[in-house]
Formats: C-alpha cells, sequence, structure tokens
C-alpha cells in the first residue's frame, strides 16, 4: 500500500511539473502507461500530436532499439 502511495505521489508530482521526457518515460512503467492511455484518448479524438504523446513515441522507440542492441550484442 505504501509502494502505491509513494508511486502515486512521485507520477502525480512529474506530470505536474509539465510534459513528461523521454528519459522519464523509460525509467518509470507507471508513468509511461498513464500517458499511454492518455494518447490513447487524444488519438481517438484525433488529437494525439502533443508534446508528451511525441516524447512517448519517442521512448518506445528507443526502448525497441535498445532491446535489438541487446539481443545482437
Amino acid at each position: 500500500m505504501k509502494k502505491l502511495l509513494l508511486a502515486t505521489s512521485v507520477t502525480l508530482l512529474l506530470t505536474a511539473c509539465g510534459t513528461a521526457s523521454v528519459d522519464d518515460l523509460i525509467s518509470d512503467p507507471e508513468l509511461r502507461n498513464e500517458v499511454a492511455q492518455e494518447c490513447q484518448e487524444l488519438m481517438m479524438q484525433g488529437n494525439s500530436k502533443t508534446d508528451e504523446c511525441r516524447n512517448l513515441e519517442a521512448a518506445v522507440i528507443k526502448m525497441a532499439n535498445n532491446m535489438v542492441n541487446g539481443m545482437l550484442n
């Protein structure tokens, strides 16, 4: 329960401070999931061209590249 409260607090603080960066999204799976849900809702409304959605896309691409490079090395 304490971990959930802490994670929620950290997520709220990060989102309250502005747009989540690519590194924030890579390092925080909960934040990444929240932003993904928000962007999915925006996409259904036809408005997913926000900075946060662009950062999410960049984070997913960077994580995929890191995973492929890790498998090849």
